[in-house]
Order: structure tokens, then C-alpha cells, then sequence
């Protein structure tokens, strides 16, 4: 128990980062035991799906069947089939998502990571559908389009920032990644993994966009973000209606809520109404203060932040 309490940890603490490999590994995790009780003959209804479409989270190009699976747009960015491939993608991830974090701020790591992945799925779906020569596998899956999408954003703000490699030394960034650009280029000429390749494109014009944007003062993933807020809004706030039904239903009430609530209704009849900008700012502020703390805690890990922000960050994280 005390490995799965360092887990739970990890996920409280360590920021989007991490929660990112941790959902990556997950599902790999999944699928690998899903493919081990197939191989077993346990599998049944399992069995229409196969190993190529990772059990029905892998996108196609193939926009017939596309319709009829169109959850596939996100869930083939958190989908690997092989511990290779998902060691090379989240090595690649931690690298890079953390100088990433400490350029644009952990607020920005998810958009980019969905964005860039969408970037590379759009790419592989038009040219596929254009260019009959780039059909080469029906299936196509792997994170690789989104970090590729964070590698390239995080070179384009520090091109010159040395990175030091075996046999090479000291190289710039902008090198390093100019280098995995031109590899995907290259090899889309050998019809291996033409699929891999675009998509990989793809999400390096999104991180390219972004970061140059960015450095421009133009968010250009900020109408994603809006849309992202609003969706877990939304589910915090069924949660927190379905417990408060639950409570209601229980008819419990813990002693001194009575004053509570009077209390409540008395400072809610006394207080002034916000304005619509009043509101935005406060709301805006306390973001930027979240981003800020995260910010830190990627950096400098959680014992660093003072007990002000530890509470901070609790009633953020409870907050309905």
C-alpha cells in the first residue's frame, strides 16, 4: 500500500506533467493486461478487437469508419503498444514537458499536449485521404504527435540552450529538434510509418505556431483552454450537486450547521452583488495564482511552497 500512496502522491502533487506519463502508462498498462487475458483465451467480447487498434482507442484515416468512432480523436494521444514506444515517447515527455512548464507555464502543458495531437491526427487524416501512397496502415495510435508538439514549442522559445549528448557534447536545442523533424521528413519516403511520420509533422507546426505566437503575446490555444475549463467546471459542479442531493436525502446534519447555514444566509443577504468584471477578475487572479504555485512546485517540488500557499492550493483543489 505504501507504493500506491506514493502514486496517489505523485499524482496530488506532481502537477499536469506528471499526471500526463501517469494516464500514458496507465492505459498501457490496461491494454497490456487486456492483450495477456486475449492471449488466454478469456478474452470474448474482446476479441473483436485487435492488437493493431488497441482495442478500439486507435484512429484511422479511413473517414468511413472514423464516424462510427469518433472518441478515437483523443484517446489514440494516450495509446502505446509496446514498451518501447512508450518509454522513448514519455522520456521525451519529462524531458522536454519540463522546460516547457518553466517557459510557458504548466497551465499551457495540456492544450499543447491535446493540440499538437490534434494538429497530427489533422494532418494524417487530410494527407492520407489526398495521397493514396501514404496509406500505408489502416490504424495509427501514440503520443508522439503531442510531444512532439512540446519538444519543438520548448525549442522554439530557447533555440540556443545548449543540450548535451553522447559522443556530440554540447548542442543547441534548436538543432536537436530541427533534426527530429527532418528524421519524420525523410522517412516518409520509405512508406514504413507514414501515418507516425505526418502526424509527428504535424504536431511540430503546432508547437512551432504556438511558441512563436506566444513569444509574440498571442495565445493562440487560449479558446481551447476556455472550452477545457468549462468542461471540468461542469463535471465539478455535478459532483458537487449530486453530493449535495445525497446529503439532503441522508437528512443528517452535523451538529452547529443550523448556525452555519444561518449564518450563511445572512452574510448572502448583507453582501454587496459582484459585477460581471469584478467576478472575471477575481477569477483571473486566482488562476494565474494556481499557474504561479504549480509553477513551483514542477521547479522546486511541494515542500517548497509556505503554508499560505499549501492552503491555497487545498481549497483550490476542493473547490466546488
Amino acid at each position: 500500500m505504501a507504493v500506491w500512496d506514493d502514486l496517489k502522491s505523485a499524482w496530488g502533487r506532481g502537477g499536469m506533467l506528471i499526471r500526463l506519463i501517469y494516464v500514458n502508462i496507465g492505459v498501457f498498462a490496461v491494454l497490456a493486461t487486456l492483450r495477456l487475458v486475449l492471449l488466454m483465451g478469456w478474452g470474448g467480447e474482446l476479441a473483436n478487437f485487435s492488437r493493431a487498434e488497441a482495442m478500439g482507442l486507435a484512429t484511422t484515416w479511413q473517414l468511413d469508419q472514423l464516424i462510427y468512432r469518433p472518441w478515437t480523436v483523443v484517446t489514440h494521444m494516450f495509446v502505446h503498444n509496446d514498451v518501447w514506444h512508450i518509454a522513448m515517447n514519455m522520456l521525451l515527455l519529462w524531458w522536454m514537458g519540463s522546460l516547457f512548464v518553466s517557459q510557458f507555464g504548466a497551465r499551457k502543458l495540456l492544450s499543447t499536449y491535446l493540440l499538437g495531437g490534434f494538429a497530427g491526427w489533422a494532418l494524417y487524416v487530410v494527407a492520407s485521404n489526398i495521397f493514396p501512397g501514404f496509406q500505408t496502415a489502416r490504424w495509427a495510435f501514440g503520443a508522439s504527435a503531442a510531444v512532439m508538439a512540446i519538444f519543438v514549442a520548448a525549442a522554439t522559445r530557447e533555440p540556443e540552450r545548449p543540450v548535451s549528448l553522447i559522443l556530440l557534447g554540447p548542442v543547441p536545442l534548436k538543432f536537436l529538434a530541427i533534426g527530429y523533424v527532418l528524421l519524420d521528413y525523410f522517412a516518409l519516403s520509405n512508406g514504413d510509418n507514414t501515418g507516425g511520420n505526418l502526424a509527428h509533422i504535424g504536431g511540430a507546426i503546432y508547437g512551432f505556431a504556438f511558441a512563436r505566437q506566444a513569444m509574440k503575446g498571442v495565445d493562440i490555444g487560449v479558446g481551447f483552454e476556455r472550452f477545457l475549463d468549462g468542461l471540468f467546471s461542469f463535471g465539478q459542479k455535478k459532483g458537487n450537486r449530486g453530493a449535495s442531493r445525497m446529503h439532503a436525502i441522508g437528512g443528517k446534519q452535523k451538529k452547529g450547521n443550523f448556525f452555519n447555514r444561518r449564518k450563511s444566509r445572512s452574510a448572502t443577504a448583507t453582501a454587496r452583488p459582484k459585477s460581471d468584471e469584478q467576478f472575471n477578475a477575481e477569477k483571473r487572479a486566482k488562476a494565474e495564482r494556481l499557474d504561479v504555485i504549480l509553477d513551483k512546485i514542477s521547479k522546486r517540488g511541494y515542500d517548497s511552497l509556505t503554508a499560505e500557499e499549501k492552503r491555497f492550493l487545498f481549497d483550490a483543489s476542493n473547490k466546488g
